[in-house]
């Protein structure tokens, strides 16, 4: 009997101290805009099924990735092939393992480049289309639209130019580092940032949202540039010799379960990148209406009606 009693005091003490919780936090809220706008992303995140999303948006980024990393080999192996060109990975800064594999393509005969380059390329567009609907509906329950918008060609190429572009940008920064050293290629990396702000800025707005004003797509690329920016800068600073350990150690299990946790991450930083320029949006506004509101600047919506509707200045 004294247990009982004990059990049911412990529990009236933990509601108590939930409602003191749950008090003091929405004291707090009304206290600070920041920690508000904090609250309200979060749980538009939840009715958006962030984490749902994110799981599935990263699943079909890494099934992306294989069929583009197919093409890759495939047309390494033709460049080497025409070219007589024999080795790559040394000019771009990638060694060991990773490396030989990539010098190991460019000594392909033809047709076994040609048949890898085409599974690749189809694996890409059917891949590629799964991933654009995964970011189309993340993005149209974030702004709660609903989530039966059609995948069109320009969002399809926009993600497919998205990560191509990201492969891309890690080379160029990998051939920094080889040439240049750590210094300079850790200071590239600012540069890397603003390249992917612009990029996610425009994915975004080829996605379904509240508003044809790209500057409400700003908050969200902002995050996501940071985070992917920071990613690759662990990944081109660090990764290649931890990979390299962790293939020596755990073989090739664990570097997948790493590259999956890591693709996990990027995929639920997206996904709630696109809630946080939900709620921006409607808690703020945009930085376009703070730019037009300049003086000299502010007369331009008026004269050119099209400026106006593009970037949404007519909403009230």
């Amino acid at each position: 009997m004294t247990t009982i009693r004990r059990t049911a005091a412990l529990q009236a003490r933990g509601r108590v101290l939930a409602e003191q919780l749950k008090a003091r936090a929405e004291a707090m809220r009304q206290r600070s805009s920041i920690i508000d706008l904090g609250v309200r992303v979060y749980d538009r995140d939840r009715e958006a099924a962030g984490s749902l999303l994110g799981s599935a948006l990263a699943l079909r980024l890494f099934l992306f990735l294989v069929p583009l990393v197919l093409f890759t080999v495939g047309l390494a192996g033709l460049i080497g092939y025409y070219s007589g060109y024999d080795s790559l990975s040394s000019d771009v800064g990638i060694s060991g393992t990773i490396g030989d594999q990539i010098d190991d393509a460019f000594s392909q005969r033809s047709t076994p480049a040609w048949f890898v380059s085409a599974a690749g390329l189809i694996g890409m567009a059917s891949a590629g289309y799964s991933l654009s609907r995964a970011m189309i509906v993340s993005s149209a329950l974030a702004w709660r639209l609903g989530g039966r918008q059609r995948a069109t060609f320009g969002m399809i190429g926009s993600v497919v130019g998205l990560i191509v572009s990201i492969g891309l940008v890690s080379t160029i920064v990998n051939s920094i580092r080889s040439a240049a050293g750590l210094a300079v290629a850790s200071v590239s990396f600012v540069a890397v940032f603003g390249v992917y702000v612009v990029l996610w800025v425009f994915i975004i707005q080829t996605l379904p949202r509240g508003t044809s004003d790209p500057g409400a797509a700003i908050p969200g690329a902002v995050l996501a540039s940071t985070a992917l920016t920071a990613m690759q800068a662990v990944s081109t600073l660090y990764l290649p010799r931890a990979i390299e350990r962790s293939s020596e150690l755990y073989g090739t299990i664990g570097v997948t379960l790493a590259t999956l946790g890591w693709i996990y991450l990027l995929g639920r930083v997206v996904v709630f990148a696109f809630s946080l320029n939900a709620v921006v949006f409607e808690q703020i506004g945009s930085v376009s209406r703070i730019v037009f509101s300049v003086p000299g600047i502010r007369t331009i919506p008026r004269r050119y009606p099209s400026v106006a509707r593009y970037f949404d200045l007519d909403r009230e």
